[in-house]
């Protein structure tokens, strides 16, 4: 391989790298949605929850628990019919439950 080809290569690994690392919410951000009573939920990244009512052709804020704060899962509880929302901060985690008002999150 020559130096130059090489250099080009050592370059993007390294700027692909950085990038997972300096912007780990980036992979949350294009996420899967989770259908829950009519709309479309999604974890946004850096703490943030978004909702869609039109199929998810257009995303709004539906909750910004900070930026300090990851959302590592969002899913359907199918015994309960509860939106499930687990939330990572210092290393630790805990499960959250969006309420019957579908406006505020619940500690379970």
């Amino acid at each position: 391989m020559e130096r130059r080809s090489f250099l080009k290569l050592a370059g993007s690994a390294t700027v692909a790298a950085a990038c997972r690392l300096a912007f780990p919410w980036a992979a949350t951000a294009a996420s899967q949605y989770v259908a829950y009573a009519g709309s479309l939920y999604r974890a946004a990244g850096a703490g943030k929850i978004e909702t869609s009512a039109d199929g998810g052709r257009g995303w709004r804020l539906h909750s910004d628990l900070g930026d300090v704060y990851s959302i590592p899962k969002l899913a359907v509880d199918g015994r309960n019919s509860h939106l499930d929302l687990t939330v990572g901060y210092a290393g630790r985690t805990f499960p959250l439950v969006l309420a019957q008002d579908k406006r505020s999150w619940l500690t379970t």
